[in-house]
């Protein structure tokens, strides 16, 4: 009988570590640009990941458009409200917009899943090498530092 607990407590628990599927991390990645006519751009990216398959993505946009004409805002705020609108689009993403004191900011959470990114992809909302099914942690995060990004944070925790 403590044979059988014990066999039984022993696949209980390697179930639940491979269920797991890894270390659970976070990394962030953000850049500033100045666009044309005095706009200051933040763009953060937050990749959550289980082992190094992405699970979920969620980026922050900011435009400072403190410097500029009212004229040039109502066009940008134009622009990106119609971003705005593609990715409310698409089931599996969420898309907040907030345009307050000439800050306008777009906040973008993506739930990795083959039929979300695909969708993204199709709409050039989302560029992706490769395959759907898997994002990698670390390939994304070489080709962000890459494209002028820089790693701001880096959190990895067991489970």
């Amino acid at each position: 009988m403590k044979k059988f607990i014990s066999c039984v407590v022993f696949t209980v628990m390697m179930m639940s570590l491979a269920a797991c599927g890894g270390k659970e991390q976070s990394a962030a990645y953000t850049m500033e640009a100045e666009l044309e006519g005095g706009v200051v751009m933040t763009d953060t990216l937050t990749l959550d990941a289980r082992g190094d398959r992405v699970q979920q993505i969620t980026e922050e946009v900011k435009l400072d458009m403190t410097g500029v004409n009212e004229e040039r805002r109502t066009e940008l705020v134009t622009q990106y409200d119609a971003i705005a609108e593609r990715y409310q689009a698409v089931d599996g993403v969420e898309c907040t917009v907030d345009n307050t004191d000439g800050v306008y900011s777009m906040t973008v959470v993506i739930d990795v899943k083959d039929d979300v990114i695909s969708q993204l992809s199709e709409q050039n909302l989302l560029t992706i090498n490769g395959g759907a099914s898997e994002i990698s942690l670390e390939k994304s995060g070489t080709s962000l530092v890459e494209s002028g990004y820089t790693l701001v944070e880096d959190q990895s925790s067991e489970t």
